[in-house]
């Protein structure tokens, strides 16, 4: 009895252990079955995206083009549904794809979403008319920042990489499995971690367009707050197609050139300079205008060769009166006028964002000035003495809100993925380089220069401005005729900000002509869209 229980007993463990070996090798089938059908699938990167960049208001500078994508699978179903809509030559590439077996990406403006054709929105990089494109760049073809900000920031906008894939099911010979229908899976895709710019894009667009508008094709428009020196606009024509880099590099007038951060002679623009160092040293003159000057064996013609007759600091400044300013440098002297524009940025490089420059241009030293003939010539402006268009906005900044000095910057903060600023960029520290009766009085005889002189095509009765006209000696020779540089620099008020804005052109006839009608533009649209 024992013998036949204890028989009993051992035969009912076997076959219970015969049922549990049978349910384990059941659950390891079916859990190797889900595991295949999660392995047999195939992929295609329909779209890969990168750190962002916004402006200063958090719209973005880039990513704002999007197209519509359509995966199709190799069936009839999916290339009837889509042939209405596509070209004859598409239609034989989808038909071709479909008799090897393969999945057919195409660009559409119909969107679907059958089993076997899907679409997707993806979203561009660049766009046709990409804003502040000298500043933001471009990619190389692995994808990497080449320019601007893309290459200073590479490193942190390449770790935020992310895709965009269309998946489908397939056998183990890669075979599309129907049934399955298409997902698209994102792998961090348009991730909003980034860079934030001081850049205003309203006020950026206003800038691109109103050169357009007046018809420079090579020049420059700088926006900046006069108070922080933060870049609101920073324009360069002509923009190069960073959807086209081909077609830019083949273009003679230099596209790739950011006519805003390189160095140019000045001209007159550079006449308040002067006047403030005669002013920081208690120098005044008055000075009677014969359209000409000797000094030493050199004879210096004004402006237009215009005799202007007696003039004194004011209606100098409004004439543009070479003569005026000649005699004046020669009181002041070289050093005082070197030191004081040294303090307010000319020939200092500045870092506008990590290991992104503004380029140093040339302000001669004391010791390179040495004749009576070379301080004249850099008291208006000429000589060896060469700056950029963001230069002279920072330099002009200090006239417009009481005499302090800061260098340009243009980041303003890093972007965390909730859309929030992690790391704001503290403002690079101002100095005081002027007294603020000397900033009241060149401040004056500016005003005085938009409304009674060569700058008047400047002046708006929307905007309360300042500024100085100049017609620049380039040194550069096309034909043998020498090409004129061209210039507005002022600054303009608008509710607790002033705004300054130097337009500049390449090739031009006159600062009054070519640049001071932009300026006006610029500040009344900005008047009518902004409110500080």
């Amino acid at each position: 009895m024992l013998k036949r229980t204890a028989i009993s007993f051992f035969g009912l463990m076997i076959v219970f252990g015969l049922l549990m070996l049978n349910l384990f090798i059941i659950e390891i089938g079916a859990g190797t079955e889900q595991s295949s059908k999660l392995s047999n699938t195939r992929s295609i990167t329909l779209s890969s995206s990168r750190g962002m960049i916004y402006d200063c208001n958090m719209k973005k500078l880039v990513n704002t083009d999007s197209e519509t994508v359509t995966v199709c699978l190799p069936s009839t179903a999916a290339l009837n549904a889509i042939s209405p809509y596509i070209t004859e030559s598409e239609k034989n590439e989808i038909y071709g794809n479909m008799t090897d077996g393969k999945v057919s990406v195409i660009k559409t403006t119909e969107q679907f979403s059958e089993n076997d054709i899907k679409s997707v929105t993806v979203t561009n990089r660049y766009s046709k008319n990409q804003p502040c494109v000298h500043l933001i760049g471009h990619l190389d073809d692995s994808g990497n920042g080449a320019m601007g900000l893309e290459r200073a920031y590479n490193s942190f906008l390449s770790a935020q990489n992310g895709t965009l894939s269309a998946v489908w099911s397939a056998d183990a010979m890669g075979r599309v499995l129907y049934g399955g229908g298409i997902d698209f899976k994102s792998d961090g895709y348009l991730s909003p971690v980034g860079i934030q710019l001081t850049i205003d894009l309203d006020i950026q667009r206003i800038a691109e367009n109103a050169l357009a508008d007046h018809g420079i094709d090579r020049g420059a428009a700088v926006v900046m707050d006069a108070d922080t020196a933060e870049l609101l606009a920073c324009v360069s024509v002509p923009a190069f197609d960073p959807l086209n880099l081909g077609a830019s590099i083949n273009d003679e007038r230099s596209p790739f050139l950011n006519r805003a951060s390189s160095s140019y002679s000045v001209g007159s623009v550079f006449k308040p300079f002067v006047a403030a160092a005669a002013i920081e040293s208690n120098i005044s003159i008055t000075h009677t205008c014969t359209g000409s000057i000797e000094i030493g064996s050199v004879t210096f013609g004004c402006n237009d060769n215009t005799a202007h007759g007696y003039v004194d600091l004011r209606t100098a400044m409004e004439r543009s009166c070479n003569t005026f300013f000649i005699s004046l440098g020669q009181k002041v002297c070289a050093p005082k006028i070197i030191s004081l524009c040294s303090a307010m940025g000319l020939g200092k490089e500045a870092e506008l964002a990590d290991n992104f420059y503004l380029k140093a241009g040339n302000l001669p030293s004391s010791d390179q000035i040495t004749s009576p003939q070379e301080l004249a010539n850099l008291s208006f402006g000429q000589g060896e003495l060469l700056a950029s268009p963001i230069q002279m906005a920072a330099a002009y900044a200090c006239f417009a809100n009481g005499g302090l000095y800061r260098p340009p910057t243009l980041m303003k903060a890093i972007i965390d993925e909730n859309g929030e600023a992690v790391q704001k960029v503290r403002l690079p520290e101002s100095r005081r380089v002027l007294n603020r009766s000397t900033v009241s009085e060149v401040d004056s005889v500016l005003r005085s220069v938009v409304t009674d002189g060569n700058g008047n095509r400047a002046y708006s009765e929307l905007t309360d401005s300042r500024g100085k006209t100049a017609t620049a000696q380039s040194g550069w020779y096309e034909d043998g005729r020498e090409i004129s540089h061209t210039w507005f620099c002022g600054y303009f008020h608008l509710g607790g900000k002033t705004l300054v804005t130097v337009v500049f052109k390449e090739d031009g006839a006159s600062g009054a002509v070519d640049c001071a009608p932009v300026f006006k533009d610029i500040s009344e649209k900005i008047t009518e869209i902004k409110t500080y």
